[in-house]
């Protein structure tokens, strides 16, 4: 209580006035519909609280797709309930929900909001037909119209209140991210003590998938972030590539080749002119009769030329609408096919088997806990990682479970007029917007809200004692139901860190398996894209040695090209592809080896690729014996 108390004595005059404007979002959206005869009213007070964001782009954008996904769910809902006769909509329904889950996880950023309200909308629409057939249509009409009216008193009373995103300084943040990746490149050159560049390579991992991760939400709203996305995403990759290439020549250089002292005076300078904020020079070649033992900058000369390209262009004033000139190697797509088909069977076999429930049993309660599993499994579906939300969804669900029965039984029969009604909500929705600006408690504030929302059936006909307590501990079971399943069925936190990493190694162990080269832009932005996975999954906890994966398969592409175009060679190809055949498993083993057969080789170019692959397994260990830990492997 203390604690609380000392929340509440926190909050300054902006989260107070949030505060306020969410819980007069909520009730004048009940207001309206309740003035407008719409039934079931009290869906309109449940946008505000989905809806409200950070940043007024945010609110628009999640506002429009609310709209689209309600309106495309509501018609496929009527479909649904107008031509399948009634024993088919359970399973039609079920269909329904299985792809948008699907669809939500194929859509990128607020887009994949449209998806979630696409399928939630289905199941509102459907579940009820399922008791009240001959409703079908007045229930569909009525979701929309709350729909409509909820997201318009939001947008107009708590979007335009809420602040705009801070591009600018998102887009600062992402350019000294990449200033300290060419300080971190200039220390792995010419640093010789681990300790100073691990600690900054590892913040850089964090700092990069904390950037990524921010970069839709900051966008939002904004014709102009959208289109500058793409240069921020074209930095930040460049970022990355930054320090793989220096790391690899990291090693490069400790095995006794040089780096001239000109090229390092560039570097420096590339450091100095990056810092105060002037145009980058490219780094110039390194003369080879002066220094016949050097690295080779070529790797690390593009990724700067990148990274020079994708700042000039992000903070452009203005650019070619067809990004003439400008380079934009990007990460692969965010998109998480098993996480998809994860999410998208847990909710469809949820919403089958409760609606099965419903219909067979033709019982109110169970009517309520069927929808409180639909929604709470497509919600839950929809995150990255459900499994954290699980004790704020089982907690708000039941407080607002309980506070709604007690409102059932206390005072709904004493407010029983329109007016009064509207009156009796002001103190929940108040409370509501308070805690939603709690940050300890926002997230169970929300939970309890729309829970509060569903099983108050603000509005409605007075209930007995029996049929309220049936009611609230239906959706209580419901939700603990599908809070149990998500725990039983989704990824833990190492588990899921092993698959990703797994993927990572399947990537690489592609290039073994092609018969030909790779294209290096394709591989590179998959594993890219894995490498910043793992890093948002895990956070400060990720394994090192990424980077080591990364450059191993870098290493594989070039010794492929580099043995095509040595036809004269008669080096037997296979003993390195059998020495990589299981590098996953004894990284050590196939050190040795390909230490082994690049010390016999004749061809100096094919001998250093073999010492670079060699060098790359040294440094993916870590992550590698990281994933060695998974039972059965």
């Amino acid at each position: 209580m203390s604690s609380l108390f000392a929340a509440l004595t926190a909050l300054d005059k902006t989260a107070w006035r949030h505060a306020f404007l969410l819980a007069l979002s909520s009730w004048l959206s009940f207001v309206i519909a309740t003035v407008l005869g719409v039934e079931h009213a009290y869906w309109a007070a449940m946008p505000v609280w989905v809806l409200a964001q950070a940043t007024r782009g945010l609110v628009f954008e999640r506002a429009f797709y609310r709209l689209v996904g309600t309106g495309a769910g509501a018609l496929i809902g009527l479909l649904i309930i107008s031509f399948s006769p009634t024993p088919w909509q359970p399973v039609w329904m079920a269909l329904a929900v299985f792809c948008s889950i699907g669809l939500l996880h194929s859509l990128h950023g607020v887009r994949s909001y449209m998806a979630l309200m696409l399928g939630i909308t289905i199941a509102v629409v459907v579940m009820p037909a399922l008791l009240y057939f001959e409703d079908g249509m007045q229930l569909a009409w009525a979701r929309v119209q709350c729909t409509l009216i909820g997201v318009s008193v939001t947008t107009l009373i708590t979007g335009f209140g809420t602040p705009k995103s801070a591009r600018d300084e998102f887009y600062l943040k992402v350019r000294t991210l990449a200033v300290d990746a060419a300080e971190t490149a200039l220390l792995l050159l010419t640093s010789q003590n681990p300790k100073q560049w691990q600690q900054k390579l590892s913040q850089i991992h964090l700092d990069l998938s904390a950037l990524e991760a921010q970069t839709v939400s900051m966008a939002a709203g904004s014709v102009d972030g959208h289109k500058r996305n793409a240069y921020v995403e074209a930095l930040l990759f460049a970022t990355l590539e930054t320090v793989a290439a220096a790391q690899h020549l990291h090693y490069q250089i400790q095995r006794g080749m040089v780096i001239s002292p000109a090229a390092l005076q560039q570097l420096e300078d590339v450091v100095q002119r990056f810092k105060v904020g002037q145009a980058l020079e490219p780094i110039r070649r390194q003369a080879p009769e002066r220094y016949p033992d050097k690295v080779s900058l070529a790797r690390l000369r593009r990724a700067l030329g990148q990274v020079a390209r994708a700042e000039a262009a992000l903070f452009a004033e203005s650019y070619p609408w067809w990004r003439k000139g400008v380079s934009v190697r990007r990460f692969e797509p965010a998109r998480n096919w098993v996480l998809a088909r994860r999410a998208a069977l847990i909710a469809g076999g949820a919403a089958l088997t409760s609606s099965l429930a419903v219909y067979f049993t033709q019982n109110v309660a169970f009517e309520l806990a069927a929808t409180g599993i639909c929604i709470f499994s497509m919600i839950l579906g929809s995150m990255p990682r459900p499994q954290a939300f699980i004790r704020f969804v089982m907690t708000g669900a039941c407080i607002g479970a309980v506070v709604a029965a007690f409102y059932r039984i206390g005072l709904q029969p004493y407010f029983i007029t329109p007016v009064a009604v509207c009156i009796s909500i002001i103190p929940f929705v108040v409370l509501a917007g308070i805690g939603r600006v709690i940050p300890s408690i926002a997230n169970y504030a929300l939970d309890a809200i729309m829970c509060f929302l569903i099983v108050s059936q603000l509005g409605g006909p007075v209930a007995s004692i029996d049929v309220v307590l049936q009611g609230a501990s239906a959706l209580i079971a419901g939700v603990v139901l599908t809070c149990g399943a998500y725990k039983l069925l989704t990824q833990h936190s190492d588990k899921w860190a092993r698959f990703l990493i797994g993927e990572m190694i399947k990537t690489v162990q592609s290039i073994l398996s092609s018969a030909q080269a790779q294209p290096v832009g394709q591989w590179r932005a998959r594993m890219a894209r894995h490498i910043l996975r793992l890093s948002q999954w895990m956070g400060a906890d990720t394994p090192t040695g990424s980077l080591g994966l990364f450059n191993l398969g870098y290493g594989l592409i070039a010794w492929q090209r580099l043995s095509a175009a040595a036809k004269n060679s008669n080096f037997d190809h296979s003993v390195v592809l059998s020495a990589l055949a299981d590098f996953a498993h004894h990284p050590d083993h196939s050190q040795q080896v390909l230490l082994r057969v690049a010390a016999q080789l004749d061809d100096a170019t094919l001998a250093d690729a073999l010492y670079d692959m060699a060098d790359a397994l040294v440094e993916a260990k870590p992550v590698l014996l990281f994933w060695q830990q998974t039972p059965g492997q």
